[in-house]
């Protein structure tokens, strides 16, 4: 018998590699026949990158998994609504956004920090290397904390969950040449902070 971080380290491996049509035809089986299997597969599939993306927005952990948790049942209960979404990647990542937004409004007086986890310190072989691999990344997470909101989420977006120019745009409601101009503006800010 597999233990569960097992079966999903395999099943993120394997979510990796799903393309448009395997999502439409997941999305379709959840629509029409509530497909619990389906269901879990695109949960799956989306889950790392979407408490990623509202961890960049909440910087509380908690937070973050209950806004992804509530997207992903809102995604459930849609029911045969589901199968009219156009793009599943855009409508969850609106969805989360919007989320995250409407925590960060009923929470105003909070005060998030951010949780830093670098995986790459554990594989170092000296404290001493790990304390520099620990600097960079922080150097590094607080010069994308430090770029102005849109331009962080888009940095986010594109960068880090690798969504398209055009993905990217529909998320956030700007255009892809707006896109474009986030970006150049983060890779200059990045450079110039971290002296690249």
């Amino acid at each position: 018998m597999h233990s569960s971080s097992q079966f999903l380290n395999v099943y993120y491996n394997g979510m990796k590699l799903l393309g448009d049509k395997e999502l439409v035809a997941l999305q379709r089986r959840v629509a029409y026949y509530r497909d619990t299997t389906a269901y879990r597969r695109i949960f799956l599939y989306f889950y790392p990158k979407a408490l990623h993306f509202c961890l960049n927005y909440l910087k509380n952990r908690q937070l973050a998994e209950e806004a992804v948790s509530d997207v992903m049942m809102n995604l459930w209960l849609l029911g045969k609504k589901l199968a009219n979404v156009k793009n599943l990647n855009v409508y969850l990542f609106s969805a989360l956004r919007n989320k995250a937004l409407d925590y960060l409004e009923r929470d105003k007086k909070y005060r998030f920090q951010s949780e830093l986890t670098p995986d790459i310190v554990s594989d170092l072989k000296s404290p001493e290397e790990a304390m520099i691999a620990t600097e960079t990344v922080g150097a590094i997470v607080a010069a994308i904390d430090s770029l102005p909101p849109k331009c962080k989420a888009v940095f986010t977006l594109v960068r880090e969950l690798r969504c398209s120019y055009r993905e990217a745009g529909e998320i956030l409601g700007i255009s892809e040449n707006t896109v474009n101009r986030h970006i150049q503006l983060a890779i200059g800010h990045l450079n110039k902070v971290l002296k690249v």
